[in-house]
């Protein structure tokens, strides 16, 4: 154990604790083995080793994950979450500075593009969104002709909930749209877009009404005594890093 981690009190001795989602695929998944990985993993990862702490993940669904820290369930919360006035953390929480940023897009069939593009035409389309994330609360006012389907409900005991809903759904025209942030559709438009008869494309890329763009921030316990100062210090000088350059 470091002298910095020496100054830092964790939920247990020795361990950074992380609450994270498995379904947000590149930023918090379960990779092949059910082993939960991703971006977001990673870099708290670099961080705890940068302490000499052990890291322990605990999965989570994701709405509501930011009041774990204050529930002492975990020291962080990670799962690509926006901090917004909404999402209260609690008394014994605190957001971190921001350590990366996205725009909202849909991830739909390539001959859908155009008329997704266009959303204030749209109509009776099936979007899927997390529920509790950006991307719902975005789709709620964004598109309010459309339907609105949760991937809890329709993807509930999928092993790869995203997989299902684009290589199942969106490809046999069950759904037409799965709303997530760019960076995440990017990941999946390459991961299954042989997977769907045409190809797969990203439409309607903007920034949330309100912002020029979206921040991840971590969410941290209170009780975990000097853990906030380490990790926004840590974010400052590593977020460059936190995924790969387009």
């Amino acid at each position: 154990m470091t002298k910095d981690a020496m100054a830092i009190t964790t939920l247990v001795a020795g361990k950074l604790t992380v609450c994270t989602y498995g379904g947000f695929a590149p930023v918090c998944y379960k990779d092949e083995s059910g082993k939960l990985t991703g971006l977001d993993v990673i870099f708290l990862k670099k961080f705890a080793d940068s302490l000499g702490l052990d890291i322990a993940l605990i999965e989570h669904d994701f709405d509501g994950i930011w009041t774990m820290p204050d529930e002492n369930i975990c020291d962080v919360a990670a799962a690509g979450v926006q901090e917004r006035e909404k999402r209260y953390v609690g008394p014994g929480g605190a957001w971190s500075d921001a350590y990366f940023q996205v725009q909202r897009s849909l991830l739909v069939r390539t001959a859908d593009q155009t008329a997704f593009d266009h959303p204030e035409t749209l109509a009776g389309k099936i979007i899927v969104v997390t529920r509790g994330s950006t991307a719902d609360i975005d789709a709620q006012t964004r598109y309010r002709t459309c339907t609105i389907q949760y991937v809890d409900e329709l993807a509930e005991g999928q092993a790869d909930a995203q997989g299902y809903i684009v290589k199942t759904l969106i490809a046999n025209h069950k759904a037409d749209a799965f709303a997530e942030g760019d960076v995440s559709n990017h990941y999946l438009r390459s991961a299954y877009e042989k997977d769907v008869a045409g190809g797969l494309a990203l439409a309607d890329i903007h920034h949330i009404a309100g912002t020029t763009g979206e921040t991840f921030n971590f969410i941290t316990r209170n009780a975990s005594k000097g853990l906030l100062a380490q990790l926004n210090i840590f974010i400052k000088e590593n977020k460059d890093s936190y995924a790969p350059k387009a």
